[in-house]
């Protein structure tokens, strides 16, 4: 008789900020650290959000390319098992297109701020892009964040792509909330003076390549990282130079870094640091 073991993780989840409402989530993992099921009470909301990666768009194709995901085989790549951004989450199957997320471009992180004042982020989660833009969970489901009883902005990082912030989410108490990036520039956030957030691309918007420092701009930093590792010839590897997600720091890669630097594009989360 095979023994099967489970692991069930009970997680308070209290916001940082007055506004917040309190929610339970029970986690139940596998043997193998493969989350399971999923039970929670109290508020929550789940977030249906779309966004492209302008290094994830192949050409004549309408969803981005998952490279990394298969590039060794159908069901063997790149991407890491554990999220890149600290957040300590684990994806066992993530090189298996056929797994519960399906086809997956990369991670992403996704954080709820408060509408009134973005300097404020109220949760943050890392989470799975898939090839049609849709981010999920590693379950394969719409990612779930506690319930708010004021407006929020939804936040989306890449580990080399310019971050973006949505417009003020009214709503953000119950049900599902959905937020499209892809349908037009005025979807990401911008201050007058800032450049454009997006790029468009086959009738699509989608987040400039190029911030391979994660810092919210690209600048001569991110030029020199992504010529050392140009002339290093790097390939067969997971690193934030490799702007168009294909696994090869090649010249396509330096080229998208050179004009993304004339373009001296930034995110508008510049201008809600903490001073």
């Amino acid at each position: 008789m095979t023994a099967h073991f489970f692991k069930i993780i009970v997680l308070a989840v209290l916001t940082a900020i007055s506004h917040g409402a309190f929610a339970q989530i029970k986690f139940t993992y596998d043997n193998a650290g493969n989350r399971i099921k999923r039970e929670y009470n109290g508020a929550l909301v789940q977030l249906n959000v779309k966004v492209f990666l302008k290094g994830g768009y192949r050409t004549g194709q309408a969803n981005m390319g998952n490279n990394l995901q298969t590039y060794f085989s159908a069901n063997s790549g790149l991407l890491p098992v554990t999220d890149p951004y600290g957040g300590g989450v684990v994806y066992n199957t993530i090189g298996n297109p056929a797994g519960v997320a399906g086809a997956v471009v990369d991670w992403v992180k996704v954080e709820i701020r408060d509408a009134s004042n973005p300097v404020v982020v109220v949760q943050s989660k890392s989470l799975l892009l898939k090839t049609n833009g849709d981010v999920v969970d590693t379950d394969g489901t719409l990612p779930e964040f506690v319930a708010q009883n004021g407006a929020v902005a939804i936040a989306i990082m890449h580990r080399n792509h310019v971050a973006i912030m949505s417009n003020a989410v009214a709503a953000f108490n119950s049900g599902t909330v959905s937020y499209d990036f892809t349908t037009a520039l005025n979807k990401a956030s911008q201050k007058p003076n800032d450049a454009p957030q997006m790029a468009s691309l086959n009738g699509k918007w989608h987040m400039w390549s190029g911030d391979v420092n994660a810092d919210l701009a690209v600048d001569g930093l991110d030029v020199n990282k992504a010529s050392n590792d140009f002339n290093a010839g790097l390939f067969d590897l997971y690193f934030n130079t490799d702007v168009n997600l294909d696994g090869v720091m090649d010249g396509t890669d330096m080229s998208a870094m050179t004009n993304a630097f004339i373009g001296g594009y930034f995110s508008t989360l510049l201008n809600y640091m903490i001073q």
